[in-house]
């Protein structure tokens, strides 16, 4: 199945330098704790300005949370989408581009960032505003294909979202050891098993 086209080089230049700044706090933080790290301390092992840092991130948090991938699932979504996949179906799809990228060739820096995202409360709250909003950046473009409306579609796109970060909150309790597949898998799989049967008399 095709994705989406590939960006374009202004965007790839800015994804590469806001990955350097990203590695570089990333290592930063491991090796001195994130709460004694600062932004200028950032900027300067990475050799960009504090103010490039403050734009492309909004704040130390945003280091940890900011996903170069993100972008590629919600243009993967909205193409799929388009070509009339269900949600999940259009869901599935636009993870299984960035699977590679984001669990195998970036794989250590995406666990430093699930044990830093689960386990600095700052962290935490702000992630959780995060996907607040990007439940809305899907709902957006789930609206735009007509098919439903936007309350309908942040209704949907919160069914969807959710799992798979109680999936990501489950590897990370597991030691984000073996595949983190295999616990959005079993997530997904609970969920089946719990939905009720259509036209099933629940008090049966």
């Amino acid at each position: 199945m095709p994705g989406p086209p590939p960006s374009g080089l202004r965007q790839r230049k800015k994804a590469a330098t806001m990955r350097h700044v990203q590695e570089t706090a990333l290592a930063l933080f491991g090796e001195d704790g994130f709460d004694r790290v600062t932004i200028e301390q950032v900027a300067e092992a990475a050799e960009v300005s504090p103010s490039t840092v403050y734009r492309y991130f909004g704040t130390k948090e945003g280091l940890v949370l900011h996903d170069e991938f993100d972008d590629q699932v919600l243009a993967g979504l909205s193409h799929y989408l388009q070509q009339e996949l269900s949600p999940w179906e259009a869901a599935e799809a636009a993870l299984e581009l960035i699977e590679q990228g984001h669990f195998v060739i970036e794989e250590a820096s995406t666990r430093t960032r699930i044990q830093l995202w689960f386990d600095i409360p700052s962290v935490r709250a702000a992630a959780y505003l995060t996907i607040d909003g990007l439940v809305d950046e899907i709902a957006a473009v789930m609206a735009g294909t007509g098919r439903w409306n936007f309350a309908q579609a942040r209704v949907i796109a919160s069914a969807i979202v959710w799992p798979v970060i109680a999936a990501l909150k489950n590897w990370h309790e597991a030691g984000t050891e073996g595949d983190w597949r295999a616990h959005l898998d079993e997530a997904l799989t609970a969920l089946r098993e719990s939905a009720p049967v259509a036209g099933r008399d629940t008090d049966d």
